[in-house]
C-alpha cells in the first residue's frame, strides 16, 4: 500500500475514533472542589440522569473534608452571617473571637490601638475582622453528605480539559453550545455548563474566544486569580490561649507580607489544638522548592512568636490553590449573566446582595451557589 493510502486510512481510523469518544450530557458542572459538588447535587436534585461533574483528579467526601481543614474562616462579618443564617435556619453561625491580633515589637496588639500592623497586602486586609465559625455539613441536606461518595462515583469524569469550543446547535434534542475537549481526544457536548472554578480559567479554556457573549466575556477577563499556600495543623499541646485570628509577618525585614492564622479553642478532652496558616503567593515562588521554602519558613515564624509548637507532635495537611483569591469581580454583571449557556459558580460568580463587597473567598461561593435557582 503507498504512503499516501497509509495516510488516508490513519485519517480514516482517527476520525472514526474520535466520533465514537464524543458524547452529549445536558448539563455539565466543572469544578474540583467544594462548589463543584454543591453545584452538582444541586442540578442532580433537579435534573436526575442529566447531569456530570468533571473533575481533573478523583474528588470525594475525603478530599472536600481536606479543603475544609485548610481553608479560613471566610465569614468576616455580621451581614454575611445574618445572610448564611437566613439562606438555612441549620446554618449556626457565631463569632470565635471579638479581636484579631497583628505581631509586632515581640508583643501581640489589636487592630485599631496605638500600634501600626506591618503592611498588609490587599487580599490580607479581609482577614482584619474577626472570624465566624459555621458548620459546613449543614450545606448538605439531611443523608446526602454520608452518601456523597457513591452518588459522586456514579456521575463523576476525571478529566483533563484541554480546550472548549463555543457551538452553534444543529440539533433540537441535543443543544450542544459547548464543545469540552479532554487530553484523551474525547469530546463532551453540553447545553449548558456550570463553572464553579475561576472564570479567568475558564476564558483560557476557550479556543473561539470571539464567539463568546460579550457580557461573560467582560466578566471573565475583568477576572484575576491569587496563588496561596493553607496548612491544617494539628497539635498534641496547646499553641495559643489566643482564639480566633492572628497575623505574623513573614519578615521583619522585608515586605513578604504574612502568614494568617486562625486558631481553634484547645480541646482538654483530647489535649490538641488545631489551627490554619495562610499565606499567598507570589509568581515567582510556584516551583517545588520554593513552596517547600514556604512551607519550613512558615513554621519557623510560627515557633518563634509561639515556641510550644516546636514541642509538639504534629499532624498537617497542606493544600497549594492557584485561585485562593478571586478579584476583580462584577456584581453588576449579576443579571446579565443568568441566563447565560454558561452561569458562574463558586468564589468567582457575581451574587446579588447589597453588600455583596462584604462576601468574598469561601463564603461567596457558597451563597453563589445556596442562594440561587439553578
Amino acid at each position: 500500500m503507498s504512503g499516501f493510502g497509509l495516510r488516508a486510512l490513519k485519517k480514516v481510523i482517527d476520525e472514526e475514533s474520535t466520533l465514537k469518544k464524543s458524547s452529549f450530557v445536558k448539563y455539565i458542572v466543572y469544578g474540583e472542589n467544594t462548589f463543584g459538588i454543591l453545584t452538582f447535587l444541586k442540578l442532580h436534585k433537579k435534573y436526575p440522569g442529566e447531569v456530570k461533574l468533571i473533575t481533573r483528579n478523583p474528588f470525594f467526601k475525603e478530599d472536600l473534608l481536606n479543603e475544609w481543614s485548610c481553608t479560613l474562616s471566610s465569614i468576616r462579618s455580621e451581614e454575611v452571617a445574618n445572610a448564611f443564617m437566613a439562606l438555612n435556619p441549620r446554618f449556626e453561625v457565631f463569632k470565635t473571637s471579638e479581636e484579631v491580633l497583628f505581631y509586632k515589637d515581640t508583643k501581640f496588639h489589636k487592630f485599631g490601638g496605638r500600634a501600626k500592623p506591618h503592611e498588609l497586602k490587599e487580599g490580607e486586609l479581609f482577614f482584619t475582622e474577626s472570624p465566624y465559625h459555621v458548620q459546613l455539613q449543614a450545606m448538605f441536606e439531611e443523608g446526602e453528605f454520608e452518601g456523597l461518595d457513591e452518588i459522586l462515583k456514579e456521575h463523576q469524569l476525571h478529566k483533563i480539559v484541554s480546550d472548549i469550543e463555543i457551538s452553534d446547535p444543529t440539533d433540537l434534542v441535543e443543544k450542544i453550545n459547548f464543545k469540552i475537549q479532554t487530553g484523551e481526544f474525547e469530546s463532551f457536548g453540553c447545553e449548558k455548563l456550570f463553572f464553579c472554578e475561576s472564570p479567568k480559567k475558564f476564558l483560557n479554556f476557550v479556543s473561539n474566544k470571539k464567539e463568546l457573549n460579550d457580557d461573560v466575556y467582560s466578566f471573565a477577563a475583568g477576572i484575576s486569580n491569587d496563588q496561596a499556600i493553607s496548612v491544617h495543623f494539628k497539635c498534641d499541646r496547646e499553641i495559643s490561649k489566643d482564639v480566633g485570628t492572628i497575623i505574623l509577618p513573614q519578615s521583619m525585614t522585608h515586605e513578604w507580607g504574612s502568614f494568617i492564622l486562625d486558631f481553634e479553642r484547645f480541646d482538654e478532652s483530647t489535649n490538641t489544638q488545631e489551627f490554619k496558616a495562610l499565606t499567598f503567593i507570589g509568581e515567582d515562588d510556584l516551583q517545588e522548592e520554593d513552596l517547600a521554602k514556604k512551607i519550613k519558613l512558615m513554621k519557623r515564624v510560627i515557633e518563634r512568636v509561639l515556641p510550644e509548637l516546636g514541642k509538639a507532635q504534629v499532624d498537617q495537611s497542606i493544600r497549594f490553590n492557584d485561585e485562593y483569591r478571586i478579584s476583580g469581580t462584577n456584581d453588576t454583571q449579576f443579571t446579565n449573566l443568568q441566563n447565560q449557556n454558561v452561569r458562574f459558580l463558586g468564589h468567582g460568580a457575581a451574587i446579588n446582595h447589597e453588600l455583596s463587597g462584604k462576601f468574598q473567598y469561601f463564603s461567596r461561593g457558597i451563597y453563589a451557589i445556596l442562594n440561587e435557582s439553578l
